[in-house]
Protein backbone atom coordinates (compact mmCIF):
# COMPACT_ATOMS: atom_id res chain seq x y z
CA UNK A 1 0.00 0.00 0.00
CA UNK A 2 3.08 2.69 0.90
CA UNK A 3 4.28 1.30 -2.25
CA UNK A 4 1.42 2.33 -4.22
CA UNK A 5 1.19 6.27 -3.05
CA UNK A 6 4.98 6.69 -2.88
CA UNK A 7 4.77 6.05 -6.54
CA UNK A 8 1.60 8.21 -7.10
CA UNK A 9 3.01 10.96 -5.08
CA UNK A 10 6.02 10.45 -7.58
CA UNK A 11 3.43 11.05 -10.84
CA UNK A 12 2.05 14.15 -9.25
CA UNK A 13 5.65 15.72 -8.06
CA UNK A 14 6.99 15.51 -11.57
CA UNK A 15 6.98 18.45 -13.59
CA UNK A 16 5.45 18.17 -17.13
CA UNK A 17 8.34 19.45 -19.23
CA UNK A 18 7.63 19.76 -23.03
CA UNK A 19 10.41 19.30 -25.23
CA UNK A 20 11.15 20.28 -28.67
CA UNK A 21 11.63 16.99 -29.19
CA UNK A 22 7.65 16.27 -28.46
CA UNK A 23 6.61 18.37 -30.99
CA UNK A 24 6.12 22.00 -31.46
CA UNK A 25 2.78 23.39 -29.99
CA UNK A 26 1.09 26.97 -31.22
CA UNK A 27 0.99 29.29 -30.58
CA UNK A 28 4.30 30.53 -32.61
CA UNK A 29 6.11 33.62 -32.87
CA UNK A 30 6.99 34.11 -36.76
CA UNK A 31 8.10 37.98 -35.98
CA UNK A 32 10.18 36.87 -33.41
CA UNK A 33 11.76 34.65 -35.45
CA UNK A 34 12.50 36.96 -37.76
CA UNK A 35 13.26 39.72 -35.50
CA UNK A 36 16.49 36.80 -34.55
CA UNK A 37 17.50 35.87 -37.47
CA UNK A 38 17.50 40.05 -38.64
CA UNK A 39 19.50 40.40 -35.65
CA UNK A 40 21.93 38.34 -36.37
CA UNK A 41 22.36 39.31 -39.85
CA UNK A 42 23.07 42.87 -38.82
CA UNK A 43 25.10 42.66 -36.04
CA UNK A 44 27.54 40.09 -35.44
CA UNK A 45 27.05 41.00 -31.30
CA UNK A 46 23.74 39.13 -32.20
CA UNK A 47 25.09 36.30 -33.51
CA UNK A 48 27.49 35.89 -30.13
CA UNK A 49 24.40 36.61 -28.64
CA UNK A 50 22.15 33.67 -29.66
CA UNK A 51 24.58 31.10 -31.41
CA UNK A 52 25.04 28.86 -28.28
CA UNK A 53 21.57 29.66 -26.76
CA UNK A 54 19.43 28.09 -30.23
CA UNK A 55 19.15 25.41 -32.35
CA UNK A 56 17.39 25.29 -35.74
CA UNK A 57 15.19 22.69 -34.26
CA UNK A 58 14.09 25.72 -31.45
CA UNK A 59 12.53 27.93 -35.01
CA UNK A 60 9.15 26.70 -35.89
CA UNK A 61 9.00 28.28 -39.49
CA UNK A 62 11.44 25.73 -42.26
CA UNK A 63 12.72 28.62 -44.04
CA UNK A 64 13.45 30.21 -40.63
CA UNK A 65 15.69 26.83 -39.93
CA UNK A 66 17.42 26.80 -43.02
CA UNK A 67 18.51 30.09 -42.19
CA UNK A 68 19.54 29.90 -39.18
CA UNK A 69 21.81 26.55 -40.05
CA UNK A 70 23.47 28.86 -42.88
CA UNK A 71 24.60 31.43 -40.60
CA UNK A 72 25.44 28.50 -37.79
CA UNK A 73 28.12 27.46 -40.67
CA UNK A 74 28.90 30.45 -41.69
CA UNK A 75 29.95 30.99 -38.11
CA UNK A 76 32.12 27.70 -37.31
CA UNK A 77 33.92 28.68 -40.61
CA UNK A 78 34.58 31.94 -39.24
CA UNK A 79 32.98 33.32 -42.40
CA UNK A 80 31.26 36.84 -42.47
CA UNK A 81 27.56 36.58 -41.72
CA UNK A 82 25.81 39.25 -44.12
CA UNK A 83 22.81 38.97 -46.30
CA UNK A 84 25.03 38.31 -49.13
CA UNK A 85 27.03 35.07 -47.85
CA UNK A 86 23.92 33.65 -46.20
CA UNK A 87 21.73 34.29 -49.55
CA UNK A 88 25.02 32.43 -51.13
CA UNK A 89 25.31 29.70 -48.69
CA UNK A 90 21.75 28.72 -49.02
CA UNK A 91 21.54 28.93 -53.02
CA UNK A 92 25.13 26.84 -52.42
CA UNK A 93 22.99 24.19 -50.84
CA UNK A 94 20.09 24.62 -53.18
CA UNK A 95 17.98 25.63 -50.11
CA UNK A 96 17.39 29.51 -51.39
CA UNK A 97 14.30 28.93 -53.57
CA UNK A 98 12.69 26.79 -51.15
CA UNK A 99 12.35 29.48 -48.93
CA UNK A 100 11.28 32.64 -51.35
Amino acid sequence: MEEKKSSELKKIQSPSVISLQQGKIPPQALNLEEAVLGAMLIDKKGVDEVIDILQPEAFYKTAHQYIFEAILTLFESTNPIDLLTVSSSLKKEGRLESIG
